[in-house]
């Protein structure tokens, strides 16, 4: 049966139930609620290959999501296998999913399937040339917390047991009978959903959860072309990166190293390279002569045909021959990186950025951004401080 945008809108707006307006208390948490969550500070982790056994270190989505706590969750990702992702939710656990879709045949918008249970966004991409949403970020809300997840993992089997992603995992107090005081997190993480077509009774609960422990910056990219990004270009990609840099303190170039790593390539040139180090230290657009201190991991062909878990994880891993084959393709920068576990393959998001005499100062971006202009976008250099985006 279709559903009408009223009832889409009510179902949502019961997506727990909203608190009325006048029940509002603005506190931190104490602490001894914060000392009840699992990871009240943050923590980074593996995914956890098939075959190995359960540590510290690593996890599986079951250990992520916790379905027999979990009351709601909001779940982004290119790549959906839903009847697998549906196998580790609880019936009666409401579930929103954003996702990647191709425009030429199923259009923007809010579905709803299971009875309002499912509800499945499709964010609108403008008239971006190669539409692509590769946001991978979950809310999973339980009695007393929600869970803010960033990761490189796609909800698909592969990329949780084949494949090497990282996890970040904070839990937040959630209290719906207050309301906390706003931070900027919150600020950018609302932002973030609104740009991904997340419905807003879905993005007002975090009016209800207590961030005002959470360090960790936000860093998205939305297409230019679409629409009201052109209005806040600054808040996206290597932009948006920039930003975070210097809120962090710009770093020296002379003694500052740039380590990153994606699961795919796109075309490279040794400016891009000088752009994105720039952007990494907090400077503006730099021009300057020689190569920057950028090192890119990847792996070589021999890795991809020896790991352990064949062809379906080795092609996840991506670099066409003809960039890396192109005159201007700064393959000095290149370096061979190995997985934690022998014979498998690095699907992870990564970059680091290390200075000072012995590299004891920095930053690391966890998340969904591959290496590639699509994902982190191009200077516009007439405009300093904007960036030309394709994907979210």
């Amino acid at each position: 049966m279709k559903r009408s945008a009223d009832d889409i809108e009510e179902e949502l707006r019961r997506f727990d139930g909203l608190v009325d307006d006048q029940t509002i208390v603005i506190s931190d948490t104490s602490d001894d609620e914060q000392a009840c969550l699992p990871y009240p500070e943050g923590t980074v982790k593996l995914t956890r290959m098939r075959g190995e056994p359960a540590n510290g270190d690593s996890v599986t989505l079951r250990d992520v999501l916790q379905p027999a706590e979990l009351r709601k969750a909001l779940v982004t990702s290119f790549v959906v296998d839903m009847e697998w992702l549906l196998a580790h939710i609880r019936e009666g656990t409401k579930l929103v999913v954003v996702k990647s879709y191709d425009p030429q045949s199923e259009p923007p918008g809010v579905q709803q399937t299971r009875g309002g249970q499912l509800t499945i966004v499709h964010p609108k991409f403008g008239r971006t040339r190669y539409p692509v949403m590769h946001s991978k970020v979950m809310l999973l809300f339980y009695p007393t917390y929600v869970r803010f997840v960033a990761s490189s993992a796609n909800l698909i089997d592969v990329d949780w047991s084949e494949l090497q992603n990282m996890v970040f995992m904070q839990d937040m107090p959630l209290n719906t009978n207050r309301t906390f005081a706003e931070t900027v997190f919150g600020t950018m993480l609302g932002q973030a959903l609104r740009d991904l077509s997340v419905p807003e009774p879905v993005v007002e609960q975090l009016r209800h959860v207590d961030m005002s422990r959470v360090a960790v910056r936000v860093v998205t990219s939305v297409p230019s072309l679409r629409g009201g990004a052109r209005a806040h270009a600054q808040a996206y990609g290597l932009a948006r990166l920039a930003q975070v840099a210097r809120e962090l303190g710009r770093m020296d170039p002379a003694g500052t190293d740039v380590y990153c790593y994606g699961s795919s390539l796109g075309p490279l040139t040794t400016q891009y390279l000088w752009d994105f180090y720039s952007s990494a230290l907090g400077l503006g657009p730099s021009a300057t002569a020689g190569a920057p201190r950028v090192k890119i991991g990847f792996h070589t062909d021999a890795q991809g045909a020896a790991n352990r878990f064949g062809e379906t994880a080795r092609q996840c891993i991506k670099c066409r021959v003809d960039l890396a084959r192109d005159a201007g393709f700064p393959r000095a920068a290149l370096h061979v990186v190995e997985a934690a576990v022998a014979r498998t393959l690095v699907h992870a998001k990564v970059v680091m950025v290390r200075t000072g005499a012995q590299h004891e100062r920095g930053w690391v971006y966890v998340g969904s951004h591959n290496f590639t202009s699509g994902a982190w976008g191009r200077l516009n250099r007439a405009r300093t401080g904007l960036a030309y985006v394709n994907n979210y």
